[in-house]
């Protein structure tokens, strides 16, 4: 792991080189990760860092902020969304399986870094811990979400005219999901 410094503050980023032509940067919890070609200098990859660096101190300082149900609290390590959400997000199932007539094969829980939630061709359903982040209403949305891929397996028309039937507000809780993808 190496640093910058940027007004004070040090940034620490990890130097990942590939076979690419532009560089990259990904967000981790307490540093950034760099995709760079083989030939940029050191020096590149760093001032590409600091000409981003206001934005990445603020996306550090976000994913380092802990939120249970959408609300900020004090937690210590992951377990305590392991403890809480698995409860929340089978209630879920079990209250719009019912409704909307889809059943899933199996639910599992896992951290992912990139979804919400998934359904595959099995009709098995995977949810992100990290959901325990997000306020009850917006898991509602992903679990219904997931459970309307059991009948439709794309985002087709009637997948969310699917979704809308039971959710009719779906369009206001897509946007407001829009805004935790931060957090994952």
């Amino acid at each position: 792991m190496k640093t910058v410094i940027y007004n004070q503050k040090e940034i620490k980023y990890k130097l990942i080189r590939k076979a690419i032509k532009h560089m990259y940067l990904r967000i981790r919890k307490d540093y950034v990760e760099v995709s760079a070609s083989y030939l940029i200098p050191e020096k590149n990859v760093e001032e590409f860092i600091l000409k981003y660096a206001d934005e990445i101190l603020k996306k550090i300082e976000t994913k380092k902020e802990n939120y249970l149900f959408g609300k900020k609290v004090l937690v210590a390590g992951e377990e305590i969304y392991k403890e809480k959400l698995p409860p929340v997000v089978l209630e879920y199932v079990k209250k719009y399986s019912s409704k909307m007539n889809l059943y899933p094969s199996k639910v599992s829980f896992r951290f992912n870094k990139t979804r919400w939630g998934s359904c595959s061709a099995k009709n098995n359903l995977t949810f992100n811990y990290y959901l325990a982040k997000l306020p009850y209403e917006l898991i509602e949305y992903v679990v219904v979400h997931e459970l309307a891929h059991i009948k439709h397996k794309n985002h087709s028309r009637e997948f969310w005219a699917e979704v809308e039937k039971y959710l009719p507000d779906v369009k206001k809780r897509r946007k407001l999901l829009r805004n935790y993808e931060k957090i994952i």
